[in-house]
């Protein structure tokens, strides 16, 4: 009887083992990250691309998988908190190596991607000397609350304004004013090639980045607010103080599985009240640092063998407790913006130039050819009407013999 009991205690002991597990095993999955987006091409339609294989790689050995839907959507759900990379891939198409996206509990995190459809030789040659009108590219915004809720928030108010050089000149200059949607998006299509001040607000709390828009292309960008129901948090609104220095430091990192940093790469600092720019090296572990009086500050990096320089601006006095990421979708760099009282954590990466032999020197190739090709016609030309003169004056010649001989003739007979 003994036995039994204690037999019957170990048993209920395991069933509610089991039980305990398998209820705490949703909620600690529940904690878990969602990465979605969609994938389109980079064409003016625009268009859906189906079947892409998507990887989510956090570069230690941990890597999701998944594939595009009909509409070009993917999702992966109950991915850990931790920094990811995300590569895609289909054929037919430039495969996109390196996209970063921070997954954390609980957060939803949209990812929108575009692909370029593969060229041959011959597509590319006839791209050299094709003809067309150019195509404007478009800006998407994903406005939300911080991380880990990540709720979207609607009716934020959105400027854009096109910089120029001159910027007394008003004619032609690009000013929109938009708000974002229930999901808290917002675009604009069709807007001309340049550089845009984008301003993203709502209840007396704003921020302002700048982004690169390129020829039909996509530039995204997830722009955080400290918003909480609709109304800012009084403890995270903006400063206003304009004595008060601002510490900047920044981590340059190539945009690999290692997210190597970057050494030696020339940050230069411009603005419209400085007299002149101010100039760092970023150090073994890519990092640099500048203290400096709140205002809009334009941030140029430059290393030989990366990318051309990109040129990002931040409105530093109105970005406290901000988060701002922008993607330039054509070179896959993040740009990632996160300010916390006076100081301004910048995150940067870039890209190695990768291009082909035929981007390199094709261009200078077929300019030769051409060059040698049309050489070759006005030489064939030039010699052709030689020979033809030089014809021309053996004719002249023969002729003029045959006459003096008709002639000597005819004087000898009438001798």
């Amino acid at each position: 009887m003994l036995h039994f009991r204690v037999t019957l205690i170990l048993v209920v002991c395991v069933v509610l083992y089991i039980a305990g597990a398998a209820a705490q095993k949703p909620d600690t999955l529940g904690e878990k990250g969602i990465v979605h987006g969609y994938i389109i091409d980079t064409t003016p339609a625009q268009l859906p691309i189906v079947g892409v294989r998507v990887q989510i790689d956090n570069g230690k050995g941990h890597i999701f998988e998944t594939t595009s839907a009909e509409t070009g959507e993917f999702a992966y759900r109950d991915i850990p908190a931790d920094d990811y990379l995300i590569n895609i891939r289909k054929s037919g198409y430039q495969s996109r190596i390196g996209k970063p996206v921070s997954v954390t509990n609980g957060g939803v995190h949209y990812v929108p991607l575009t692909m370029n459809k593969r060229e041959d030789i011959f597509t590319k040659f006839q791209n050299l000397f094709r003809s067309e009108e150019p195509q404007g590219g478009t800006l998407q915004l994903q406005v939300t609350t911080p991380s880990p809720q990540s709720v979207p928030i609607e009716n934020a108010e959105v400027e854009i304004r096109q910089l120029r050089g001159d910027e007394d000149d008003s004619s032609n200059k690009v000013e929109i004013i938009g708000t974002s949607d229930a999901d808290g998006q917002y675009r604009h299509d069709n807007l001309p090639s340049g550089l845009y001040f984008v301003t993203v607000g709502k209840d007396s709390y704003h921020t302002t980045i700048s982004m690169t828009v390129r020829e039909n292309r996509m530039t995204t960008a997830a722009v955080k607010l400290p918003i909480s129901n609709g109304t800012a948090d009084a403890n995270v609104l903006p400063s206003h103080e304009t004595d008060t220095k601002w510490v900047i430091r920044g981590e340059i990192f190539e945009t690999d599985f290692q997210q190597t940093p970057v050494s030696d790469v020339r940050v230069t600092i411009r603005n419209i009240n400085l007299k002149q720019s101010i100039d760092a090296l970023s150090n073994a572990d890519g990092e640099y640092e500048f203290g400096l009086l709140p205002g809009h500050y334009s941030i140029f990096l430059y290393k030989g063998g990366y990318e051309h320089t990109i040129r990002l601006s931040e409105a530093t006095a109105e970005s406290r407790q901000s988060n701002v990421t922008v993607i330039k979708e054509g070179m896959f760099v993040v740009y990632k913006a996160v300010a916390n009282g006076n100081v301004l954590t910048l995150k940067h990466g870039v890209s190695k130039e990768q291009r082909s032999f035929f981007e390199k020197y094709g261009r200078t190739i077929l300019g030769t050819l051409f060059s040698t090709i049309i050489a070759g016609i006005l030489g064939w030309f030039v010699q052709a009407f030689a020979r033809h003169l030089n014809r021309h004056q053996r004719s002249l010649n023969e002729r003029r013999r045959n006459l003096h001989k008709r002639q000597r003739q005819q004087y000898l007979n009438e001798r």
